[in-house]
């Protein structure tokens, strides 16, 4: 091909290259290039194409996606965009041309604030671009991030609060407080839009840089948010003011506390109907926050004694005998239901404003109604029936108002003939049941209830019950008699109840939706007093609740396990797994792909220790965790009596469990011993010839003495199964009284029909092997069980049992 020829056909294919690059050819695009560079392989400008193609591929020519798609480019163009963000990093030059034609679109689309967020969050690049804005006053555009949307702002926000950006501490704290001070100024203006965004960006800032924004927080900060506290204003907003109040009170301590009593007192101070719905609103919400302080100005002379008056003149101003203003009525009401977490406040709660409450709950409806009432049921003001029947009515028909109908059910249930009226009552369980997963705001309620119906009263030692004798007597009060309605058979009644209205299924709807590990606490508690009654376990698996419990136990295990909550979720969550596992053939819940046996295993050995924390030693998830151990490892997968069985604090725990004083106790570990003996390494555990072995043998053949017959049986089990290993018998031989005690099983008396042919049936089993062994070991075996021959035959003598018969006519057949 002639010289000129060729460089037109080179020229071409390079062009070609990148018109099928820009429709998205890459492929045929890098032919045509190759082709190019085999007729000119030192082409300065096929290389550069090449260069630039390479480049292309890796990124997924994020650049020209966007124009696309900002331009007239088709939706996909913006979805490929946004897929190439995610997966791939931008280099440098492109980074930022992205981040320009971003923030210059030509027009609104959907994705803009979305591929926005995400090249910021994805791009070092992208943000040392905008780390450099703030350098001068960012406000115009921090307003453009702001209008763009959530996702825009949240991630420009991110910038101040990045120290790998940073080489300036001052440039930082600079930046820091330049958007904070943006973000308040914005919630200045009252008709600006989207003030949760901005009120989310605040408790960002204070949560995660107080030391650099608490010095700018003063009455008018406090003012611009406890506003967004406001009843009126939607939930989105006042979730959000919440978040941000709670953040600045922990940032400024008792400098907040002050400001929020000085913004309170100007608020009320006002006299006019919406600067006290607005005072009402935000003490309401504050007062779980701080309570000692709001308690104190809510206890302010006057205040509550002058409240009801004032609101009754609100009614009596209206025209014609309607309310002036029912949206202060309701924020009065949302204010004395949270006053109602103080003991003095109840009190004059109770003193002052139970007669309007009870007017309001029996004459008001809707929303009135429901707070009213729950008011009511918080201060005990009036019989709990009375308040539960109208709350409960309220739950039935009113979906507006059924999260405080819920939640005063929540206190009245404490009452044990509540509790009854509540579990007979099938239609409201459902409903209750239905909102537990339906109304998330309402699942705190549901669950109390919940708890409240299954919650066993603790059991008593008689000395516990000696000093509540004597601590009344002390106080010079008669001791109050428990509640027969919260006998267990009442409980366990009730919780049957809640079973059959199918309760587990939404109790494992909700722990998906919920995060609280106070929701998550009483989610566990329930499960644990549904599985107290064996007749429940069968059902409550089948719905889950073992797959549940495993896993509030992984994403507890994801969290501090050091505070209290979590720990006893920990423990709870164990406990009720080991009585579900009891009571069911784990063959059929465990199986390796969906659900491990060993997640189990891990979550049941914590259980083999006593709770320290606890006032008093409970043996009881002790006792059920080994149980269901037990019921474990006597699956034919290995895994549970593997892990069991290595070295291990958990085996030295059930070795020192075989020592316990209670009976049950060391009943049930050693029948988990017998079941390991399953397994290989359980045998070598007993007859490796080491002194740990020599030592754990000799404690197995004591327990073949124990009192208890089930021990004793157990014990028995376990040598019977052991001596089938040449090792063992040869370590039951070199015992001392080895061969004495196996000989004494096979001697059991017991008074009770069939029970003494239990043991002996374990203890010919054992002879039997003792003296079928191979070799010298089982010569050795003849020769020492030959002295016990009458014995032997003495107690074949006392048994019918044809399965003993059997194995001693094979022993003594071997004695000749």
């Amino acid at each position: 091909m002639a010289s000129d020829e060729l460089q037109k056909r080179v020229s071409q294919l390079v062009r070609q290259s990148g018109g099928l690059a820009d429709g998205g050819n890459l492929q045929e695009a890098f032919d045509a290039l190759k082709e190019a560079s085999h007729l000119d392989p030192e082409n300065a400008s096929v290389k550069d194409a090449l260069v630039a193609l390479e480049k292309r591929e890796k990124t997924g020519d994020v650049v020209a996606l966007i124009r696309s798609y900002l331009g007239t480019g088709p939706t996909s163009d913006g979805e490929a965009a946004l897929r190439a963000l995610r997966q791939k990093h931008l280099p440098q030059e492109e980074a930022e041309q992205a981040l320009n034609d971003l923030l210059d679109a030509p027009r609104p689309v959907d994705l803009l604030d979305t591929l926005t967020g995400t090249l910021i969050y994805r791009s070092k690049y992208a943000q040392q671009t905008l780390m450099a804005a703030f350098e001068k006053p960012v406000s115009a555009l921090f307003d453009r991030f702001y209008d763009r949307g959530p996702e825009s702002l949240k991630a420009f926000s991110t910038i101040p609060l990045n120290d790998e950006l940073w080489t300036s501490k001052d440039d930082q704290v600079k930046a820091q407080q330049d958007l904070f001070q943006l973000c308040i100024a914005k919630l200045i203006y009252m008709d600006v839009k989207h003030k949760d965004r901005l009120l989310q960006l605040v408790a960002r800032q204070i949560a995660m840089a107080p030391a650099n924004v608490t010095n700018l927080i003063d009455l008018d900060v406090f003012e611009v948010i406890l506003d967004c506290l406001d009843i009126r204003l939607e939930q989105r907003l006042r979730s959000q003011a919440m978040l941000a109040t709670s953040k600045v009170l922990e940032a400024t301590k008792e400098r907040g506390e002050q400001l929020f009593a000085q913004y309170l007192a100007a608020r009320v101070g006002k006299q006019t109907i919406d600067d006290c719905i607005v005072a009402f609103s935000s003490a309401a919400a504050i007062f779980p926050m701080i309570p000692v302080v709001a308690a104190q100005l809510f206890m302010t002379d006057g205040f509550v004694q002058q409240l009801v008056p004032n609101l009754e003149r609100n009614f009596e101003s209206g025209s014609q005998g309607k309310r002036k203003s029912a949206t202060l009525e309701v924020a009065a009401l949302e204010l004395l239901s949270a006053a109602c977490v103080d003991k003095a406040c109840r009190e004059a709660i109770d003193r002052y404003c139970s007669p309007w409450l009870r007017n309001m709950s029996d004459e008001a409806e809707g929303k009135h109604k429901a707070l009213s009432s729950l008011v009511l049921a918080k201060i005990n003001a009036t019989s709990s029936e009375e308040v539960t029947s109208k709350l409960a009515d309220l739950v039935l028909v009113n979906e507006v108002n059924k999260d405080q109908a819920i939640e005063g059910l929540a206190y009245t249930t404490l009452q044990p003939k509540v509790k009854e009226d509540i579990a007979a009552n099938a239609n409201l369980l459902k409903r209750l049941i239905a909102a537990l997963t339906d109304r998330p705001s309402a699942a705190f309620g549901c669950l109390t209830i919940f708890s409240n119906l299954t919650t066993y009263r603790p059991p008593q030692t008689a000395e516990q019950k000696k000093m509540a004798q004597l601590k009344a007597y002390a106080n010079q009060q008669k001791q109050v008699a428990d509640d027969p309605l919260d006998n267990d058979s009442f409980v366990t009644s009730r919780a049957k109840k809640l079973l059959d209205a199918d309760i587990v299924p939404a109790l494992v709807a909700s722990c998906k939706q919920t995060s609280s590990p106070t929701n998550i606490a009483m989610v566990v508690k329930t499960l644990l007093s549904l599985a107290r009654e064996q007749r429940n376990r069968p059902k409550m698996v089948s719905q889950g609740s073992v797959k549940l419990l495993l896993q509030i136990r992984e994403r507890i295990g994801k969290t501090d396990k050091s505070s209290a909550e979590a720990s006893t979720i920990d423990r709870n969550a164990s406990h009720a797994l080991a009585r579900l596992l009891i009571s069911v053939n784990p063959e059929h819940v465990f199986s390796a792909g969906s659900l491990p046996a060993s997640t189990a295993v891990s979550s049941l050995i914590p259980l083999l220790t006593y709770d320290t924390d606890a006032e008093q030693r409970d043996l009881l998830p002790t006792f059920e965790a080994l149980l269901a151990l037990t019921n474990l490892a006597s699956m034919e997968d290995a895994t549970a009596r593997d892990i069991l069985l290595r070295p291990s604090a958990a085996f030295e725990r059930l070795e020192d469990l075989l020592f316990s004083s209670n009976t049950l106790v060391q009943r049930a570990s050693v029948e988990l011993v017998c079941n390991l003996m399953a397994s290989p390494t359980g045998v070598a555990r007993y007859a490796d010839g080491s002194k740990d072995a020599k030592r754990r043998l000799h404690v197995l053949l004591a327990l073949t003495d124990a009192d208890d017959l089930a021990t004793r049986r157990a014990a028995g089990g376990a040598l019977a199964m052991l001596t089938e290993w040449d090792s063992a018998v040869s370590a039951v031989l070199d015992h001392v009284k080895g061969v004495e005690l196996v000989i004494g099983m096979c001697s059991e008396e017991e008074e009770e029909a069939g029970k003494s042919d239990e043991m002996k049936h374990r203890g010919f089993a054992t002879v039997l092997n003792l003296v079928s062994a191979p070799g010298q070991i089982g010569e050795r075996g003849i020769k020492a069980v030959k002295e016990y021959e009458e014995e032997l035959k003495k107690a074949l003598r006392t048994t019918r049992n044809q399965d003993v018969l059997a194995l001693g006519v094979e022993v003594l057949k071997r004695l000749k």
